[in-house]
């Protein structure tokens, strides 16, 4: 048990140690990959028309990437995102493509998330729209989104389609949109979300936001799990202005940001959300008149955008979680249903959560994180799975070494000696047998 706590312990402080360095719109959208279209519309001072904020995001590691011949190597991937608007009876009424690249010093990994994004804007027709966007490389990979929006001058769908999250909760600051569409990255503590309401609708009255869960995700998330405490929020600054939208695209990802122009046909309705305690799954924002409970409801999503693979094998992620179990522990989580046991496997890091008040657990998914690229990492020919060989082992409870060094005499076993010159203060001295295993021989206190 002392060895466990001092494990789980070192595994905590690492992780912290590498922190400091009803609306038809597009709720329906399917995300079979980390792509997700950026739409965002509101009226036009004439009700006829809207202008629209049109764009992706997606992971860098869903591309494809190629090694460029030079020194240091460099990894370059290509590709070109289009995005079609169809109206009701299948024409287009608006097109655009992105031709863009990505650069790394390494291929990125699925595990260690880096999105991206582009995004336009134009004004449209009202009307009902199909929004197409189709990411494609040379090599005929594709990622593909779709979702649907309705334009006009209801409240309904003003509301709903003038969804967009910001990156500050500071009302002191300009508002900036984050890119996230209306998919929020599992993960977030807090979203600031702002609305257009027509005034028409909204009057004086102040407005009472509330949030619901309608569907999760994972259902080893149970009971009480499910129940997401976000507060009501009160609308208690009311705004009437036009909001305007301005494109920088001079940063990496573009900059949106928004300046207010005072007018009486609009009220721009901000919203803070509490989501430390929301889980992965398909909300509705409600907005609630309570004079005359008229309720506009505005759906979102929370994506769990890389979830731990091996979360999803539940009894070979009790094997990579041996190191940091008692044999008691180890022996009853294998003795565990399989229905049930990656939801005892969520109990057992809850107990590690180093942020308790939040559902996504950081510990969780960095010692699943490190376990998924020990794998193929230290894999070898008489060590096939690296996260179960030695190696694997440190790596996975702590980290990545400072430096490794690598000794091959003829006449000597081999030697690897990875180096920890950070808070773990540690020298890991491996030995390389006739067979090719590597075998701890020697741990040292630096």
């Amino acid at each position: 048990m002392i060895l466990r706590g001092v494990l789980v312990g070192l595994i905590a402080f690492s992780m912290a140690l590498a922190q400091s360095r009803e609306y038809r719109g597009p709720s329906r959208a399917t995300v079979p990959s980390s792509l997700v279209g950026i739409v965002h519309a509101y009226p036009t001072p004439t009700y006829d028309s809207s202008i629209c904020i049109l764009g992706y995001r997606l992971d860098a590691a869903d591309l494809v990437f190629f090694q460029r011949n030079q020194n240091p190597p460099v990894f370059v991937a290509h590709y070109i995102a289009t995005i079609e608007l169809r109206d009701s009876i299948g024409v287009v009424r608006f097109a655009t493509v992105f031709h863009d690249s990505v650069v790394s010093t390494k291929p990125p990994q699925r595990t260690t998330p880096r999105p991206i994004a582009n995004v336009r804007q134009t004004t449209l027709a009202n009307g009902h729209y199909t929004i197409n966007v189709d990411v494609t490389q040379q090599q005929r990979q594709r990622l593909l989104w779709q979702g649907d929006i309705t334009l006009d001058a209801t409240a309904q769908s003003t509301a709903a389609a003038s969804l967009i999250f910001l990156q500050s909760n500071d009302r002191a600051t300009a508002p900036c949109a984050e890119l996230w569409g209306q998919t929020i990255p599992f993960g977030t503590r807090h979203a600031s979300a702002l609305v257009i309401v027509p005034r028409a609708w909204s009057g004086r009255d102040r407005l009472i936001g509330l949030c619901r869960l309608r569907q999760q995700y994972y259902p080893f998330y149970r009971g009480m799990d499910t129940n997401v405490a976000v507060p009501i929020t009160v609308d208690a600054e009311p705004t009437f202005a036009l909001p305007l939208w301005s494109l920088d695209a001079s940063t990496a990802p573009p900059q949106l940001c928004m300046t207010a122009h005072a007018t009486d046909h609009f009220r721009i309705v901000r919203l803070n959300i509490d989501l430390r305690r929301a889980i992965p799954g398909d909300y509705q924002l409600l907005l609630v008149r309570p004079v005359t409970n008229d309720t506009l409801t505005v759906s979102f999503r929370l994506q769990w955008f890389s979830p731990p693979p091996h979360l999803f094998v539940s009894r070979y992620a009790v094997e990579v979680m041996h190191y940091v179990l008692t044999d008691d522990e180890y022996t009853a989580l294998l003795d565990t249903p399989d229905s049930n046991r990656t939801a005892a496997i969520i109990a057992w890091w809850a107990k590690q959560d180093p942020t308790p008040a939040t559902r996504y657990n950081e510990a969780m998914v960095e010692y699943f994180r490190r376990a998924f690229s020990a794998r193929t990492q230290f894999s070898t020919s008489q060590e096939p799975d690296g996260a179960l060989s030695e190696r694997g082992k440190i790596f996975i409870l702590f980290g990545e070494p400072t430096r490794i060094e690598t000794t091959l005499d003829p006449d000597k076993p081999g030697v690897e000696v990875w180096h920890y010159t950070n808070a773990v203060k540690k020298r890991f001295t491996f030995e390389i047998t006739d067979q090719g295993r590597y075998r701890l021989v020697k741990m040292d206190t630096l």
